[in-house]
């Protein structure tokens, strides 16, 4: 009896860990929150790379995804191309990136972005700034709400920023 209960015990555990590591790649790696209650994010003040301080509210009436990020990252690296072909197709419609550059090696960025060739706004980070991990992403309605918080590769952005824009916007 004893040696059925344990083979059981096993069979149990073997079953919950084929399940637990059957999990997708993106639910290990990303988190999302969306508040419960639209809240207005601080007047968040950046340097682009071009010199020009730039302030969130400079882009109230446009959706705008504030997204932290560092060339060193890998998570990052993935998600920068996805930006760049959703900002390519729903700029026209009022949706702008301002991609907060966090790393502190400015030849490494540089060297990236030489490579990547984004046509969205990147910013230069501060130490004020701190984050729980990169890549972090704020999406932020066009009233200058937060609508959507994203911690990991946010695959799905092109859906959030066509609900954001409207029904009649499909990027």
């Amino acid at each position: 009896m004893r040696r059925i209960s344990y083979l059981l015990a096993l069979l149990l555990l073997g079953g919950l860990m084929f399940f637990a590591f059957m999990h997708k790649k993106e639910d290990e790696e990303t988190y999302s929150v969306k508040p419960s209650v639209p809240q207005s994010l601080p007047d968040f003040t950046f340097t682009g790379l071009d010199g020009k301080v730039y302030r969130l509210s400079d882009f109230r009436g446009k959706v705008v995804l504030l997204n932290f990020w560092a060339s060193w990252c890998p998570p990052c690296r993935e998600e920068m191309p996805i930006f760049q072909k959703v900002y390519e197709d729903c700029k026209k419609y009022g949706f702008v990136i301002l991609a907060v550059s966090m790393d502190t090696n400015s030849t490494a960025r540089d060297d990236y972005l030489k490579k990547l060739k984004p046509s969205f706004l990147i910013l230069e980070g501060n130490d004020n700034v701190k984050l729980i991990g990169l890549p972090t992403s704020y999406l932020i309605d066009k009233d200058g709400k937060l609508y959507k918080i994203k911690l990991g590769v946010y695959r799905e952005v092109k859906e959030d920023v066509e609900k954001l824009l409207g029904p009649d916007k499909r990027c």
